[in-house]
């Protein structure tokens, strides 16, 4: 048992057998018109208000599941995305029709590719018996032919509802070659910032739609690395090359609109004045997650950790990006539910740390070689998270970086369990192992800059 397990034994323990609470069996008697059915196993939230599939939070949660008994799972949970878009034409927010008016930031490929991972390493009896089939007739293996399957809806997820404009989305934003988070109504601002994730922040002024945010594009961008990256497996390389100079076309216009070379920085850009938001927040530190930044951007990008590093973990925003106080007392009644919208504390905002961007963020820099940078935020992570759970027997959705314990109630109360922060402690601890045993953690050779390629799961 190595230093981690030890000191974490017991916070390792509570999230192994959580597991048990929040993976769910489809439900086949009764109909429920509050959920959208399913076909096959899924794994939710918590066990408490959150007893849905939400699309990203899975992407986070895979974290903790592969490598461990329950990686059966992952399969299953793509199938289940797979099959909601075949329904549906869309993959929606979580799988109930409140949720039918948007989606939520684009991961499948992700989890694809997780699942093809899975499926390479340990494939189940199905599996193997289509490839002793394939074997005998020396065609393709069945796990190649799910992965060509899966990226082939991935790809029309990605060109219906992230790319084309004849769609009723329009996240697709005319002479920009990037993309907005938007609804079904034509990209109400409230409903686009549920599908962001960010629900609620003060990044985007209320105005969400208004924006091609630098996350979102960058997780476009990963869809299109993937996709280069899947066709060279199965061996299509002229697709693959197409799909490569999409995602350097959109790598440009990253680089143009939303690089900042006077701070050091990538930021959303609004579409709508034509400027760049000066909002600092952890979706600026994605571009390395995905290795579209140039090392010598990154390099000043580490220089920023400053503004959201705490001696808990990253915080979701700089202190400093946000609206001063202002006294309402001075300004007409009339006015004052419209200013309090905007300038009101929101949860997606400092000083609460919230486990996938820093998650991210963490990912990022290891991959351009801050390993020292990576670990100190780690271990900071795994610290207090662990002095929350023994305090209050429980993780929680988010915590507060100042107090370094759980924040207070926003437009919900606070949730405990939790999903996506049991997961990324648990990916935390093996990755810190992986880089205090000395193992060569990139693939080899690699390039003599950044960014690097990993040989560990990340």
């Amino acid at each position: 048992m190595s230093l981690y397990q030890t000191l974490y034994k017991d916070c390792l323990a509570y999230i192994d057998s959580y597991w048990d609470k929040i993976i769910l069996k489809p439900e086949k008697k009764k109909i429920n018109r509050h959920i959208i059915d399913i076909p096959h196993n899924f794994v939710v939230p918590n066990d408490k208000k959150f007893r849905f599939i939400f699309y990203w939070d899975t992407f986070f949660i895979f974290r903790g599941l592969v490598g461990t008994r329950h990686e059966w799972l992952i399969k299953e949970m793509v199938e289940n995305f797979l099959y909601l878009y075949n329904r549906y034409h869309f993959i929606p927010n979580f799988n109930a029709p409140a949720s039918m008016g948007r989606s939520q930031p684009p991961f499948l490929t992700s989890m694809i590719l997780d699942a093809y991972d899975v499926l390479s390493r340990n494939p189940p009896l199905e599996i193997k018996l289509k490839n002793a089939v394939s074997n005998i007739l020396n065609q393709k293996s069945a796990e190649k032919i799910w992965l060509e399957n899966a990226i082939e809806i991935a790809i029309r997820e990605y060109s219906n509802v992230w790319i084309d404009r004849q769609n009723v989305y329009h996240h697709s934003v005319e002479n920009y070659n990037l993309s907005r988070y938007g609804d079904r109504d034509l990209g109400y601002s409230h409903s686009s910032e549920l599908e962001s994730g960010w629900d609620f922040t003060s990044r985007f002024y209320n105005r969400c739609d208004e924006f091609l945010p630098i996350d979102l594009n960058i997780y476009l961008y990963k869809y299109e690395k993937h996709f280069a990256k899947a066709h060279r497996i199965l061996g299509k390389d002229d697709l693959a090359k197409d799909w490569e100079k999409k995602a350097r076309i959109r790598q440009k216009q990253i680089q143009k609109l939303m690089w900042n070379e006077k701070t050091g920085f990538f930021y959303d850009y609004n579409y709508v004045t034509k400027r760049q938001s000066n909002f600092l927040s952890l979706a600026g530190f994605t571009p390395l997650w995905t290795g579209l930044a140039s090392f010598k951007q990154a390099k000043r990008m580490v220089k920023m950790l400053p503004f959201f590093e705490t001696e808990h973990g990253l915080t979701i925003t700089d202190k400093g990006s946000l609206a001063p106080q202002i006294d309402l007392s001075k300004v007409p009644l009339r006015y004052r539910l419209a200013i309090n919208s905007i300038l009101k504390p929101k949860q997606w905002d400092y000083p609460n740390i919230w486990p996938p961007l820093e998650y991210l963020t963490v990912i990022g820099l290891l991959r351009y070689g801050f390993t020292k940078d990576a670990t100190r935020i780690m271990e900071k992570s795994i610290k207090t998270q662990a002095k929350i759970f023994r305090k209050n027997h429980t993780f929680f959705e988010k915590m507060d970086g100042i107090t370094g314990d759980q924040p207070k109630d926003y437009h919900y109360p606070n949730q405990k369990g939790f999903g996506w922060t049991n997961a990324i402690f648990y990916r935390y601890i093996k990755l810190l192992e992986e880089l205090k045993s000395g193992k060569e953690i990139y693939k080899t050779p690699h390039p003599k800059e950044p960014p690097y390629e990993f040989n560990i799961f990340h």
